[in-house]
């Protein structure tokens, strides 16, 4: 049997719970049964928001010193984590949608995915590297056909 000490309107009392069977309970408050019976409620279920799954952001910007027709783009870390696999070396050819690096976030691995067709002209990170969210991870270029 539990005890407890309760305040009620600045009285204390002395309860025993003798018997709890769902919504039914037997307390002895002072020597003296009671009876209670719980209300059941419904549970409100907390509403769970998903977001679509995140690609990562490849701006495209003209560098001035090149030709108007040679385009850059930054592929970006899309969440913070740690560079497990590079897919791709410098001078490859990639199209939308080629997995260039594999990225390792919470024990997961994220296949990052090219969105642009075009060569890699740079990469900032190497196997082993931990990246921030944003971070660069590697430059695409259009190619020379």
């Amino acid at each position: 049997m539990k005890t407890y000490k309760m305040k009620i309107n600045n009285e204390e009392y002395v309860a025993k719970i003798k018997k709890y069977k769902q919504f039914e309970i037997i307390v002895e408050v002072n020597g003296i049964d009671y009876e209670i019976e719980l209300e059941k409620t419904e549970r409100r279920k907390p509403e769970i928001e998903r977001e679509e799954k995140i690609k990562p952001v490849l701006d495209a910007v003209s560098s001035k010193t090149k030709s108007p027709m040679t385009a850059q783009g930054n592929i970006s870390a899309p969440i913070p984590g740690l560079v497990l696999r590079l897919l791709v070396n410098e001078g490859e050819s990639v199209k939308v949608d080629d997995p260039v690096l594999i990225l390792e976030a919470m024990k997961m691995e994220s296949e990052i995915t090219s969105n642009a067709d075009g060569v890699v002209k740079r990469l900032h990170v190497k196997e082993g590297d931990s990246v921030q969210e944003g971070q660069i991870l590697m430059e695409i270029g259009e190619s020379k056909a």
